[in-house]
């Protein structure tokens, strides 16, 4: 069988004056777990569970060819990278492939953790999809087109002279093309102060054009350089992700303030040209959690993306994360920055997130789009027997892969990992194949024959957070004994620490790896029907292991390395079975 938090700076609360008034507050209670009561949307025919895609998905941004969605989310260190998402009811989505998914397109090499992707933007015009994004410590931005979504997608178009991350495209309806991002204020004023470009691009030659302009700076409105109305905005911290839309003549401008963690908050401001000035909303932020106790089941809403759909409604997806309260512990957000969806009022001068439940935030359980409903996605592929050709796109590799070391056809019905010398807390691309954790509770199994022929020789199950944050349960030789071992790297420690081993037989052993929110037990078998317990009920609340890391999520995956050395050793696994509990 086969959780950063960046402060809101200086007069912030000039925004917060506002928005406290028009949203209400809820009562804190204690979040033992991130799961969302699917009772209460299997009982309501019109309503769905947040985040619509689970896991490490930050970033979102949509948009809409006909009666489909499209979105696209960060990916940062990992390849494939830019996946791809399609849905006709913006409930269910299918990931359908990557955007870089050829090595030519994606040098992540030197990328740390955290380092990559940044903030994708997906636009389609006229028959063209076009994906803008950042490759930082790197070329810059750049952007991919391609006809089908699902790829193949072109070779990196590199923009010169087009500074910062988060790059927006704006096709206007005189046919012009704006691209934007964030950029350095010539005047920076505070550490998190910073502003947003916009410029005319030519993308028959990838080239911008005519004069870059500051088109939303959140330092001192008087400024020559900031096309800002007086008093609509000024000491905003941390300026990012920015969208243009076009609505009844009018441009609209947004983007996320706050930093991506407590105090993120999205923002929409008007006007009747391109580059401002800008009439800040009365009523902003219009997405927020930031006035919410620390333990609301949701927090660090924002970076988000406006889409309207065909009845003329509109919708938003944006990030957010789910917290896991833990006694008298701060929460953990240990799923990372996970994309979730609410509709939008438009009727009025602006947009309203969320009307029909608490507005202006983000639920866990919410009223549906009127859309024509789809049938839920297929997730047999979490049930993984290694029968296909290739690798379904839910796996990923750690950088960019320069050698094919995996394979499954060198024994069918196999996912056959080279043990190679590179280890995951290198800066390098180890011989690691994973998915993204999706629940807070869940099961891993895995069936796997290994014969090490060294001491430095380890394969098994990884689930890693970052480069020097991770559980590993592998097997291993240890003075000519074969041991099956738990180890953890803490991002406190510069090295593993065991947290349990037993003596194991050569030959097939079944791994199997519980997690229920902060608790991680192990077990393992000879025959898949026989359970002994390795180490159970580890209480991991109190470790670096647990927290929601900068941008990234947990990945857990099959993983071997030869720790250094050379090796012709390698491990097969018959299955990889993820279930949610």
């Amino acid at each position: 069988m086969k959780r950063i938090r960046l402060s809101l700076l200086l007069a912030i609360l000039l925004l917060a004056g506002t928005a406290s008034a028009k949203i209400k507050t809820t009562k804190a209670h204690a979040v033992r777990t991130v799961t969302t009561d699917l009772k209460a949307v299997n009982g309501a025919t019109n309503t769905y569970a947040n985040p619509i895609i689970p896991g490490f998905n930050p970033d979102p941004s949509i948009c809409k060819v006909g009666k489909d969605y499209y979105l696209v989310t960060s990916s940062f260190e990992y390849f494939p990278g830019v996946p791809v998402y399609h849905s006709t009811d913006l409930v269910n989505w299918k990931m359908i492939g990557h955007v870089l998914d050829r090595p030519s397109q994606l040098n992540l090499d030197s990328a740390k953790s955290s380092g990559g992707i940044y903030a994708p933007c997906i636009r389609y015009n006229k028959g063209t999809f076009y994906m803008v994004t950042t490759l930082t410590k790197g070329a810059g931005d750049f952007i991919c087109t391609a006809t089908n979504p699902a790829g193949p997608w072109s070779e990196p178009h590199f923009i010169k002279d087009a500074p910062g991350i988060d790059p927006d495209l704006f096709f206007d309806d005189n046919g012009k093309v704006y691209m934007s991002g964030t950029a350095v204020p010539a005047h920076k004023q505070w550490s998190h102060h910073n502003a947003i470009w916009t410029q005319e691009i030519d993308l028959e030659k990838w080239e911008l054009v005519g004069e870059k302009k500051i088109n939303c700076d959140a330092g001192d409105y008087n400024s020559t350089i900031n096309p800002l109305k007086a008093g609509s905005v000024k000491n905003i911290s941390s300026m990012e992700g920015p969208h243009i839309y076009k609505k009844d003549s009018t441009y609209y401008f947004t983007c996320s303030i706050g930093g991506t963690g407590q105090n993120h908050a999205f923002i929409i401001l008007r006007s009747k040209n391109v580059f401002g000035p800008w009439e800040m909303n009365p009523n902003n932020p219009i997405l927020t959690h930031r006035d919410l106790p620390t333990n609301h089941p949701i927090t660090a809403t924002g970076h988000a993306d406006l889409v309207q759909i065909q009845n003329g409604n509109w919708a938003i997806v944006y990030l957010g994360k789910r917290a896991i309260q833990d006694g008298n512990l701060l929460p953990r957000f240990i799923l990372g920055r996970e994309t979730f969806m609410s509709t939008v009022d438009w009727s009025g001068e602006w947009p309203i997130v969320n009307t029909k439940g608490l507005v202006g935030r983000s639920e866990l359980v919410q009223v549906k789009p009127n859309l024509p409903e789809a049938p839920a996605v297929d997730k047999s592929y979490l049930m993984e027997d290694f029968n296909g050709v290739k690798l379904h796109p839910q796996w990923t590799f750690l950088r960019t892969p320069r050698t094919e070391w995996w394979s499954l056809t060198d024994r069918k019905g196999f996912l056959r990992l080279k043990l190679r010398p590179e280890m995951i807390h290198q800066i390098a691309n180890p011989s690691l194949v994973s998915k993204r954790q999706e629940h807070a509770d869940f099961t891993v199994t895995t069936k796997m024959d290994f014969k090490p022929t060294g001491e430095n020789e380890e394969a098994g199950i990884v689930i890693i957070n970052q480069m020097n944050c991770y559980l590993k349960y592998t097997v291993k030789l240890e003075n000519k004994d074969l041991v099956l071992k738990v180890s953890m790297r803490d991002s406190k420690t510069s090295a593993d620490s065991v947290l349990a081993q037993v003596p194991v037989r050569k030959g097939n052993l079944y791994l199997k790896m519980d997690v229920k929110g902060l608790i991680y037990s192990f077990s393992y078998s000879v025959n898949g029907v026989k359970w002994k317990s390795l180490n159970q009920d580890n209480d991991l609340s109190d470790t670096q292991f647990v927290y929601g890391y900068r941008f990234t999520g947990p990945m857990v995956g099959m993983y071997a390395s030869s720790n250094g050395k050379s090796s012709n050793t390698y491990v097969d696994f018959d299955n990889f079975y993820y279930t949610n509990q």
